[in-house]
């Protein structure tokens, strides 16, 4: 008791300052690892519509049944759709660009109002200069707007 008494301001700042350090500890760890509850993406993917693995199988084998491709490949991306789709040799542009057509074909109105469509024609034995080409469908558009070859231009001189 005596020891309390002599050392009664002493104790009330070290138990103020374990008080504080508790509160600036728990702080900086909500600042670097905020709610886990939240969705990365915050509200943009409320109310969007599902999309099946049946449509998505059912895109492939229609551009596969073309022969025109090697390989086909999809993911979502937020709110885009992510077609990359490696075409054969002597592939022209113009036939690699109508799969696109087959992709919006087989999407319901909901997803394609809802979701950008990037598809990524590529060749990976690059014997045709219009390889890559990226066609862009914005949401509610059915029609793509194609990119063919843009060079970057070196920056090196």
């Amino acid at each position: 008791m005596k020891f309390i008494k002599k050392y009664k301001t002493v104790l009330i700042l070290l138990v103020v300052c374990l008080f504080l350090m508790i509160l600036a500890s728990f702080a900086v760890y909500r600042m670097f690892y905020p709610s886990n509850d939240k969705s990365v993406y915050g509200d943009r993917l409320i109310n969007a519509p599902e999309i099946s693995s049946e449509v998505i199988d059912k895109i492939e084998k229609e551009i596969t049944n073309t022969n025109l491709v090697s390989s086909f490949k999809y993911r979502t991306s937020v709110k885009t759709m992510v077609f990359t789709i490696d075409v054969k040799e002597n592939t022209q542009i113009t036939d690699a660009e109508k799969l696109s057509e087959k992709i919006i074909n087989n999407l319901s109105s909901d997803i394609i109002d809802f979701y950008d469509i990037s598809v990524y024609l590529i060749q990976s034995s690059a014997k045709l200069k219009e390889y890559p080409a990226i066609g862009y469908s914005s949401k509610g558009d059915k029609t793509f707007n194609w990119i063919i070859n843009k060079e970057v231009a070196s920056s090196e001189n």
